[in-house]
């Protein structure tokens, strides 16, 4: 079969050509899995402490629920071969036991409003008393099966911190399996 064309034709399909491939760098470069905002799994941890240092004020006041405010820290970034690979933050104060219930609490109640599945939970999750230290607590998929989000008391007597961490879904995967 024979094809003739015009060349306003052979212009039109450069273009089309160009477009597409423009499109697909754009998603390529877009696609970066995102951990948290603009932090992406697998970033240089150059970046990524710049990015924190950049906006620090920012985050130092997050919201994971009613009632609770959550920040980064310095040793917030956990780095491999020099690539961030998770992100721990946790409560931007001290707590008390009954105010720890209600981070747990009211943090589970904005992930799972916020479309996040819960795949594992302890029983006693909402009690950092009751909570099995040496087990992951509490832990949420997001709807595009690209992070895990785990949720965690840390204390003891009357001063507690809960801690959340946010990992790439493939990343936690792959060592969880011990593939990595």
């Amino acid at each position: 079969m024979l094809f003739f064309y015009k060349e306003n034709d052979f212009n039109l399909m450069n273009r089309k050509g160009f477009f597409l491939l423009s499109f697909l760098l754009i998603s390529i470069v877009g696609s970066a899995q995102s951990l948290y905002k603009d932090f992406h799994f697998n970033m240089p941890i150059v970046e990524a402490k710049q990015l924190l240092k950049d906006n620090s004020k920012s985050l130092k006041k997050l919201s994971f629920g009613a009632g609770t405010s959550y920040a980064f820290r310095k040793s917030s970034l956990v780095d491999a071969e020099k690539k961030l690979v998770s992100i721990n933050i946790w409560s931007n104060k001290n707590l008390n036991l009954t105010e720890a219930r209600k981070y747990l609490k009211n943090s589970r109640t904005y992930f799972e409003a916020n479309s996040y599945k819960m795949v594992y939970a302890q029983e006693n999750w909402f009690d950092p008393l009751l909570v099995k230290k040496n087990l992951p607590c509490i832990r949420f998929v997001d709807p595009k099966k690209t992070l895990v989000v785990e949720m965690y008391p840390r204390g003891q007597g009357s001063v507690y911190n809960i801690f959340i961490t946010f990992y790439n879904y493939d990343w936690f995967l792959r060592k969880a399996r011990g593939e990595e």
